[in-house]
């Protein structure tokens, strides 16, 4: 007796799917989920930080987040492509602050201009800056 052997190609498989299988330990999925995302990720990146380097050492940690982090996103049914940007944006923001230090504290500056305006204002003693 003869038996033929079928092969199926699976149809192009969506990004959640790929999450999906990802956070099943499958390698190959991430693979693919990998070379599909690997650009836009790096793009992303990129025009944050400006510079390649720290943009592939940036986007080499966005994926490995998607590897550790894929079982928690699966069982949550995130769309994809919106988590994995919104991994790569803050690891950029946070790639950038440690580049360029934390941002001047504008709280002080702001409350205390307001409340010197309202105290002139109200016709009362201006606070002490």
């Amino acid at each position: 007796m003869s038996m033929s052997l079928t092969y199926v190609v699976p149809g192009p498989e969506s990004v959640d799917d790929l999450v999906t299988r990802i956070a099943d330990r499958d390698h190959a999925a991430f693979g693919r989920f990998y070379r599909r995302l690997v650009p836009v990720v790096f793009a992303q990146v990129g025009e944050v930080l400006g510079s390649c380097a720290p943009s592939v050492a940036v986007t080499r940690a966005v994926f490995v987040e998607v590897w550790r982090l894929a079982p928690l996103a699966a069982s949550r049914q995130v769309d994809g492509v919106t988590w994995v940007t919104a991994i790569a944006a803050r690891r950029a923001a946070d790639r950038l602050r440690e580049i360029n230090g934390p941002p001047p504290s504008l709280v002080t500056g702001y409350d205390g201009h307001y409340g010197r305006e309202l105290a002139v204002g109200l016709g009362t003693a201006v606070p002490a800056a």
